[in-house]
């Protein structure tokens, strides 16, 4: 971490299809990063501030998680769309979650940012990884705020 580097984090917390995403499209759709919308049960990536949608499931996925196979391609759109948006004062990051923990998806984008930029970060986690994440990714070592969905 660089000495000059500003960067707040919030933990947004709640469980699986609590809304969470659904809240942040509603309330933070100016802000830059992405959303993981489910749409006709299948998992999506939203880019924001530009909303374009496209798959993140893919039937032949090389990251799987469970039942779930997601796609690289998709996965890297996102990294370039992320890197694109490093300025940016709010930087949302919907979800840090299994794949990541094991340090697989978005691990390593996640240390980038945490590295590299300067700005508001928020994180969209599950509950029950809530502490294994800050763990993982050390987020305690910078200010940290967390939100729990059910609380808003």
């Amino acid at each position: 971490m660089g000495t000059n580097q500003s960067l707040e984090i919030t933990v947004f917390t709640g469980a699986k299809r609590a809304g969470k995403t659904t809240w942040l499209r509603e309330h933070k759709s100016g802000s830059a990063g992405f959303l993981s919308p489910i749409v006709s049960e299948k998992r999506q990536f939203l880019l924001l501030p530009s909303l374009e949608t496209f798959p993140m499931e893919e039937p032949d996925g090389q990251l799987q998680v469970g039942k779930y196979a997601f796609s690289k391609d998709a996965f890297a759109k996102v990294e370039a769309h992320i890197h694109q948006n490093l300025q940016a004062e709010e930087l949302i990051i919907d979800e840090i979650g299994p794949l990541e923990i094991r340090g697989e998806g978005f691990a390593d984008l996640l240390r980038l940012i945490l590295a590299q930029y300067n700005g508001k970060l928020l994180i969209v986690l599950r509950t029950e990884i809530v502490r294994e994440a800050i763990e993982a990714f050390q987020l305690d070592r910078f200010p940290l705020t967390q939100i729990e969905f059910d609380d808003l």
